[in-house]
């Protein structure tokens, strides 16, 4: 995808803070360099670190059956559906073991923080069917949230990360594509709010018939405004062209949602292409109302109350 054609030292607050975003939780492939101190610092290891990584994700799991760690409530019990969640809290305690290492494991992984070595969060499509949390240690493909979705696969998955089958996810089309696997339900064009349609152009009515507007991934969203919203465009048009607009129960649904604000106010049930695409126009502004720092401030207001009510 097209990425934003903006020199760092001349990048507007919003175009920081997109670049941001973009790269927040993005599996970048690993280097020769990196692939080589991977091995060099942890290969010998790799035994030991898969039993820390249990180690502190059974610790998790205590707290949370204690209660001492909260959970958000959800429509199935913990860990189903919760790989976000265990994953940065796993990734916390590893951090806070590696300050103080303490064991041959987290000493190596300590010197290899201090030769370059890459440890984050990570986030994208895993095998092409739903969407995982997972950390990238060099070259590695961290998961300690391996069975959210399936429960009864082992808790913990060591894998390099050029074959774990992770992809980070740029564009709307992908996105859609995953949310509509993984999540069940049914996706559709957001035509209702063409002001929100080019920075969330996904309607998505979950199985249990709650709709919701997107893409929630920050990166993602990060990523079609940064390019303009071509990405979302994309999207739209393909859906278009295949007939798919969102039906009168649908619209019916997001009636309420124009209360939401000024970004929610305008509000068509049945698609006007003529105003989508002259707010899409906008969007493509780097001055416009979606890129200056106000108007980008109150979009993003917008896209919070895109929750539940």
């Amino acid at each position: 995808m097209e990425q934003a054609s903006i020199a760092a030292d001349a990048a507007s607050p919003v175009d920081r803070q997109l670049r941001l975003w973009r790269d927040h939780r993005r599996p970048v492939a690993p280097d020769a360099r990196m692939r080589a101190l991977t091995e060099q610092r942890l290969g010998p290891l790799l035994g030991d670190l898969e039993a820390l990584m249990l180690e502190l994700r059974h610790g998790v799991d205590r707290d949370v059956a204690s209660g001492r760690l909260p959970m958000p409530r959800r429509r199935h019990p913990f860990p189903k559906g919760f790989c976000r969640e265990i994953t940065d809290a796993v990734f916390a305690r590893l951090g806070q073991r590696i300050a103080a290492p303490d064991t041959p494991v987290t000493h190596a992984l300590a010197a290899f923080v201090r030769a370059g070595g890459t440890l984050s969060p990570v986030w994208g499509a895993l095998r092409g069917s739903y969407f995982q949390n997972a950390m990238q240690v060099g070259a590695l493909y961290v998961d300690a949230a391996n069975d959210t979705v399936t429960v009864t696969k082992p808790k913990v998955e060591i894998l390099p990360l050029e074959s774990s089958g992770l992809e980070a996810i740029t564009d709307v089309g992908h996105f859609a594509r995953i949310a509509e696997l993984y999540w069940g339900g049914t996706i559709w064009a957001n035509t209702l709010f063409p002001r929100l349609a080019p920075v969330l152009p996904i309607i998505h009515i979950g199985p249990d018939g709650r709709p919701a507007l997107h893409p929630d991934g920050i990166g993602v969203f990060a990523e079609n405004l940064a390019g303009g919203c071509r990405s979302a465009l994309a999207f739209l048009e393909q859906q278009r062209d295949s007939g798919r607009t969102p039906p009168a129960e649908v619209a019916a649904l997001f009636v309420p949602w124009k209360d939401r604000g000024p970004w929610f106010a305008e509000f068509h049930p049945t698609p006007d292409w003529n105003r989508l695409r002259a707010c899409f126009a906008l969007a493509e502004q780097p001055q416009g109302p979606y890129r200056s720092v106000q108007g980008f401030l109150e979009m993003v207001e917008a896209v919070k109350r895109t929750g539940p009510a």
